[in-house]
């Protein structure tokens, strides 16, 4: 059922009704749990009883949306109760920082974002961060945003990866430009490597996301002053259950990926900050307007698609050298989590599709092998057939005309499965996989 492409897509964003902690639907589900009570700072029975109130604010917000499904809102019903939640739980948070994040975002619940506070957010990095509002959920699910609360500390040894990284930032221009003359990079979001150990309402259903996008999954867009939350243990809890043994049954060849190898400690969040970086890859004529007004979920899954592939070439050939990585291993790593990706079905979310997307534009340009369902791989064959996918999408989607973009998503998109076919087959027969958070550490005392 997950893999019926034509049924799934048509029921594309209709599903602001579903009630079930599970989705999208599927006849079985594998789960893996994920504890967060060893990732909470210790900050006293009274944070941890501020984080239940609040929760159980979030979750009854969530049941009042489902209760009146017909309308669409970024507002919380009971918009001063959750943010005297939050205040409540900002007298407990060890660093100035942090307090005056919670501030903002309480006063951001009640009355809406001033540009000051976004700026001022976008530039402060707190030690432990809350964020309580209607974000933006699984597209496919439903456009709007439901009722989402987390909480997650920094990371430091993530943060040094991606520190590193953003070093050698001058690098990524002139490699685009090898790839196309007047490819440029446009402004970045900061970037926060974080631990979560604290999730309500809608963020905590499955599947489950690895990072969040503020303000724009708080259905603030355009907003010069952005920053992403990366929750970097729910990614590794995600490889260890779901990317890895994928991996290990479904591709041959090349480096083996093991999230567990200390060679793979830095390459999912470098990943995940690259795929940011694909994200503003631009052209100057570039407008996705027409493609947009064309079919919306085609440009979803090609702007993911880019996303991915200049972000992974830029992780392959512009920083794995200077950070000592084996580009061998960036390819092992993307893989696995195309693969996890595509296990998630067809039809339903634009990043799987565009995954999909991806291993089929390289089975039929040759720059991936198939036995069968296994991918048997290159790691040098496949940059190639990497770049050679990055100057297509610079050609067809980062210039205005939507023609050549709708071709090239009917060509190699999941409508037809083309050489991928014996691979979506065998994955129709397992389950869909996905981790649970356990919090018995968050209960009113």
């Amino acid at each position: 059922m997950r893999f019926d492409y034509v049924r799934n897509k048509a029921a594309a964003g209709t599903y602001r009704h579903w009630r079930g902690a599970f989705w999208p639907p599927s006849g079985a589900y594998q789960v893996a749990c994920l504890d967060l009570a060893t990732e909470t700072p210790d900050l006293g029975g009274g944070f941890l009883t501020g984080l239940a109130a609040l929760k159980t604010v979030v979750d009854a917000d969530w049941q009042h949306v489902k209760e009146t499904a017909g309308e669409d809102t970024r507002r919380f019903h009971a918009p001063a109760l959750a943010a005297s939640a939050m205040r409540d739980i900002a007298k407990h948070l060890p660093d100035d920082a942090g307090r005056r994040a919670l501030a903002l975002r309480a006063d951001a619940v009640e009355h809406g974002y001033t540009t000051e506070a976004l700026c001022e957010l976008a530039e402060l990095r707190e030690d432990v961060t809350l964020v309580a509002n209607h974000l933006g959920t699984w597209s496919g699910k439903d456009p709007g945003g439901l009722p989402t609360a987390f909480a997650c500390r920094s990371d430091e040894t993530g943060q040094g990866f991606v520190d590193a990284a953003l070093a050698e930032r001058d690098r990524v221009e002139p490699y685009l430009r090898t790839l196309m003359v007047d490819l440029r990079l446009g402004d970045l979001p900061a970037f926060g490597a974080t631990r979560l150990f604290f999730m309500a309402g809608e963020g905590n259903l499955h599947p489950k996301h690895i990072a969040y996008f503020l303000p724009e999954d708080e259905g603030v867009g355009r907003s010069p002053y952005m920053k992403t939350y990366y929750f970097r243990n729910t990614h590794r809890a995600i490889l260890d259950t779901v990317s890895g043994p994928l991996s290990a049954r479904y591709v041959r060849g090349g480096n083996t990926f093991d999230p567990a190898d200390e060679r793979f400690a830095g390459i999912p969040t470098l990943g995940v900050l690259s795929h940011e970086f694909g994200h503003f890859v631009r052209r100057p004529a570039t407008d996705f307007g027409p493609l947009r007004t064309a079919d919306k979920w085609a440009v979803g899954v090609l702007q993911e698609t880019a996303a991915d592939v200049f972000g992974v070439l830029v992780l392959a050939e512009v920083w794995a050298g200077p950070l000592g990585l084996d580009r061998a291993d960036v390819i092992a790593y993307y893989l696995a989590e195309c693969l996890r990706y595509v296990d998630r079905g067809l039809g339903t979310f634009p990043d799987s599709d565009g995954m999909f997307l991806q291993l089929s534009y390289l089975a039929q340009v040759g720059a991936l092998a198939l036995d069968g369902p296994v991918l048997v791989v290159d790691p040098d064959v496949v940059i190639a057939g990497l770049r050679s996918l990055a100057r297509c999408l610079a050609e067809v989607l980062l210039l205005p005309g939507p023609g050549p973009a709708l071709t090239f998503h009917a060509t190699y998109g999941p409508a037809e499965p083309g050489p991928l076919k014996p691979l979506v087959e065998e994955l129709r027969l397992g389950p869909m996989r996905s981790v649970e958070y356990v919090q018995e550490h968050i209960h009113v005392r």
